[in-house]
C-alpha cells in the first residue's frame, strides 16, 4: 500500500513549525515545496533514541541513590536562593 506524503509550502511549515514537528513526531512524512518544486522532506528518525517502559525502568533502577550529602547540598542551595520573588515571566 502506498501512502501519500503530506505536501506543504515552506511558508506553511515556517508559520506552523511546532504543529509540523508534532505531525512528524507522530509518524507522518512531509514534503516541503517552494514554488511548487520539492526542496526537502521531513520524516521521523529511522532509529529514534528513546527508552520504552521496561528499558526506562531499568535505567532508573540503575541510577545511584541519593545520599545524605547530596540531600544536604540541595537544601543549602535552596536556602541560598531565598523565597520566590514573583511569578514566572509569561513567554
Amino acid at each position: 500500500m502506498i501512502v501519500a506524503m503530506a505536501r506543504m509550502s515552506a511558508t506553511e511549515v515556517a508559520r506552523n513549525f511546532s504543529a509540523v514537528i508534532n505531525r512528524v513526531g507522530a509518524g507522518e512524512d512531509i514534503e516541503i515545496v517552494r514554488n511548487g518544486a520539492p526542496v526537502a522532506e521531513l520524516r521521523p528518525p529511522s532509529n529514534p533514541r528513546r527508552l520504552e517502559g521496561d528499558a526506562w525502568r531499568r535505567f532508573v533502577d540503575g541510577l545511584p541513590s541519593v545520599d545524605a550529602d547530596f540531600a544536604r547540598d540541595v537544601e543549602k542551595a535552596r536556602e541560598g536562593l531565598g523565597p520566590p520573588v514573583g511569578k514566572w515571566p509569561a513567554g
